[in-house]
C-alpha cells in the first residue's frame, strides 16, 4: 500500500506515525508545502506547547457532539509517552515536561526517522484525481497511491503557512465549506481604546447579541490601541465568527468579585475618585471619567463596562480558523463520503474550540481517529 499525507503539521505527522507503526510494510510519504515541518507547533502556548487539557468540556467546540466522538477515547498520556514526551498538567493544561515545543517537534520528527516515513517539503499539492488509484498532482511530481489523508490547514496564521489553498481545492471536488473566519484573535471595537493601550485586568466577560447573553466567562483583558484582547476575548472572538453576521456587545465587569450593592454602599461613604482609587486602575479610571463625566451611576460603569463589537485583527492574528469542511461530508472516521480512501483531519474540518488545549487535541485526536483501525487507546 502507498498511503501519501498532504500536510505536515501536528495531525499530518501523527496520522504518518501511527499508520506506519502498525503497517510497517506500506510506503508513507507526507508532503508539505513550507520549507520544514510542523512550524505551526512551535507558536502553541506560547512555545511551551499546550498539547491538550485533561477537563475537556464538549459544549465548548462548535460541534460538540462530533468532537466528542473523535476525541473520547483520545489519551494524550499514552500517545506523547509513546514519542518520549513526559507531560505534566498546570490546572487543567498539559504541557511537555520541558516546557518547550522544540522538544514535542524534534520528538514526532524522530519518530517519522526510525519509522522511516519520508518527509518532502517545500513541494505543493496541485489536485488529486482517481483512476486506478489516486493520483496526485504537486508542484514537482505525479504520484500514485492507495489512500490520501488531506491534514493542511486553513487560514489562520499565514506566516506560519496557511494558505487556505486545500479549501480551494476541495471546493473543485464539489465539497461544502464553511466559510473559514479568524477565531481566538483580538478584536477591534467601535468604542476607542487608544487611552487604555497596554492595560490588563482579571474580570469578567460577557458577549451580548440582540440584547441575549451568548457567552461569559472569567479571565485576563487586555486592551489594546483599537480594541480588546487576552485569551477570554479570543474566545468570544471564536463564538462570534461561528455567526458573524450578527450584531455583537461586550460587557467587561471590572470587578467581578464584588457585587453592586457592596460597591454602592461604599460609594456612598466616599468620592467617587476614593472609589476608583481604591479598586480601580488609574488608566481604566480617567477612561472611566471621560465616559460617565458627571460620573452618574459609576459602579453600574464599573460592572457594565460596554463595547460594541467592530470586527476581528483578522487571519494574520488568528490562531485557529472558524469554519472548513462540513461535517456532513465526512464518516465518523473522518473518510470522505464522496470519495473514497480520502479522509480530512484537523483544522481542515469544521471544528473549533476554546484557548487551553482544543484545537491540538482535536489536530492530534482526528489523526488517531482516522486511524483507529489500527490502534486502541482505551
Amino acid at each position: 500500500m502507498k498511503i501519501i499525507i498532504i500536510g505536515a503539521g501536528a495531525s499530518g505527522i501523527t496520522a504518518a506515525i501511527n499508520y506506519k507503526r502498525h503497517h510497517k510494510d506500506d510506503d508513507v510519504l507526507v508532503i508539505e508545502h513550507l520549507d520544514k515541518p510542523l512550524k505551526k507547533i512551535l507558536a502553541t502556548g506560547n512555545g511551551k506547547c499546550n498539547l491538550g487539557n485533561s477537563n475537556i468540556d464538549f459544549k465548548r467546540y462548535n460541534e460538540p457532539d462530533y468532537a466528542l466522538n473523535v476525541i473520547k477515547n483520545y489519551d494524550y498520556v499514552s500517545f506523547f509517552n509513546s514519542i518520549s514526551i513526559q507531560t505534566k498538567l498546570i490546572g487543567d493544561l498539559a504541557y511537555p515536561v520541558s516546557e518547550s515545543s522544540v522538544s514535542v517537534r524534534e520528538a514526532l520528527l524522530n519518530e517519522c526517522r526510525k519509522l522511516k516515513i519520508k518527509i518532502n517539503v517545500s513541494e505543493s499539492l496541485l489536485d488529486y484525481e482517481f483512476k486506478c488509484k489516486i493520483i496526485v498532482l504537486t508542484n514537482k511530481n505525479t504520484y500514485e497511491c492507495d489512500k490520501l489523508y488531506l491534514a493542511g490547514s486553513l487560514c489562520s496564521s499565514p506566516k506560519l503557512g496557511s494558505d487556505g489553498s486545500l479549501i480551494q481545492i476541495l471546493k473543485k471536488h464539489n465539497y461544502n465549506i464553511v466559510k473559514p473566519e479568524p477565531g481566538l484573535s483580538p478584536l477591534y471595537t467601535v468604542e476607542k481604546t487608544k487611552e487604555l493601550d497596554g492595560v490588563r485586568f482579571k474580570g469578567e466577560v460577557k458577549l451580548y447579541s440582540a440584547l441575549k447573553l451568548v457567552h461569559k466567562e472569567d479571565g485576563e483583558i487586555l486592551f489594546k490601541d483599537h480594541g480588546l484582547s487576552g485569551i477570554v476575548i479570543f474566545n468570544m472572538m471564536s463564538i462570534i465568527s461561528r455567526n458573524p453576521n450578527q450584531k455583537y456587545k461586550i460587557v467587561l465587569d471590572l470587578l467581578p468579585e464584588y457585587d453592586k450593592n457592596y460597591l454602592d454602599e461604599y460609594v456612598k461613604t466616599h468620592s467617587v475618585d476614593e472609589f476608583l482609587l481604591a479598586f480601580i486602575n488609574p488608566k481604566i479610571s480617567e477612561y472611566l471619567k471621560h465616559k460617565s463625566p458627571l460620573n452618574a451611576d459609576i459602579t453600574n460603569l464599573v460592572k457594565n463596562l460596554e463595547f460594541t463589537f467592530d470586527k476581528s485583527y483578522g487571519f494574520d492574528f488568528s490562531q485557529v480558523s472558524v469554519g472548513g469542511v462540513d461535517l456532513k461530508e465526512v464518516d465518523e472516521n473522518l473518510m470522505s463520503k464522496k470519495e473514497s480512501n480520502v479522509y480530512l483531519i484537523g483544522e481542515l474540518l469544521n471544528v473549533d474550540g476554546p484557548c487551553g488545549g482544543y484545537n491540538l487535541t482535536w489536530a492530534f485526536a482526528s489523526a488517531l481517529k482516522a486511524t483507529l483501525w489500527h490502534i486502541n487507546l482505551n
